[in-house]
């Protein structure tokens, strides 16, 4: 009787502990998984993060090249030669209809969204530097919303003083393609040839065109000033991510 019990208790021992060690074996395969996982974000974020600071820097560019044909379209007005002599005046006003956009490159953050993924990393200060570069691009979406809805205004606004034969001219001849360099983005549309004037009496309407236009390049220095502080984001947190992860990553 005393053998069997023993032979009971070895059984029972030899079953708890193989089910103990089944359960702390599914615990360190559902840990490596999961860790599999957070290396496998962070270096799609690491990519995001890569294609974002190049984007932010073209987009700073394009606007303070912008802000300096701005700067031309002012001169010209203040100046009234435009009245007489319009084809640079087309030519910077037609140059400025023309816009570059930030867009965010979220495929990392997506799928870190989509799969709970910030619970999966352990870093506090790379999930602190997640959310605050995802409010900054937040911002910058609303002041590009912003900046889009003026400029449609000024677009409408541009429709109504400029000669609609002059202006087929420009769009007819305008270089086709796209553009890295801001100075050739911005000048894709050529100076007229022989222009008609602008279809203005005196200087209210021109007045009009010219406030709007300097409210557009208003706010892309916010954006601006957004994208800066971005790149600054961006490169902490990439640097982070690189030195705590980055020998993990997959080639």
């Amino acid at each position: 009787m005393i053998k069997n019990w023993k032979a009971y208790a070895v059984e029972f021992l030899m079953l708890f502990t193989a089910v103990t060690l089944g359960f702390f074996a599914e615990n360190i395969r559902e840990h490596q998984e999961e860790k599999a996982k957070e290396i496998q974000f962070l270096q799609n974020v690491h990519y995001d993060l890569e294609r974002d600071y190049a984007d932010a820097q073209l987009v700073i560019d394009f606007n303070l090249e912008k802000q300096k044909l701005a700067d031309s379209v002012v001169h010209e007005f203040k100046s009234g030669r435009y009245l007489k002599e319009p084809a640079d005046m087309y030519y910077f006003l037609k140059g400025l209809s023309i816009r570059k956009m930030f867009e965010h490159s979220s495929s990392g953050f997506a799928q870190l969204k989509n799969a709970g993924g910030l619970r999966m990393i352990e870093d506090k200060s790379i999930i602190k530097q997640i959310l605050l570069i995802e409010n900054r691009l937040a911002m910058i979406d609303r002041l590009q919303d912003i900046m889009d809805e003026n400029l449609l205004l000024y677009r409408e606004k541009f429709s109504i003083v400029a000669d609609a034969e002059t202006v087929h001219e420009m769009n007819n001849k305008q270089i086709p393609g796209t553009f890295t360099d801001p100075k050739l983005s911005l000048r894709r549309f050529p100076k007229p040839t022989n222009p008609n004037p602008f279809l203005v009496e005196g200087n209210k309407e021109m007045n009009e065109v010219v406030n709007l236009i300097v409210n557009v390049l208003n706010t892309t220095r916010y954006i601006n000033n957004h994208l800066l502080s971005l790149k600054d984001e961006i490169k902490k947190l990439d640097s982070e991510i690189i030195d705590k992860y980055g020998s993990k990553f997959e080639e």
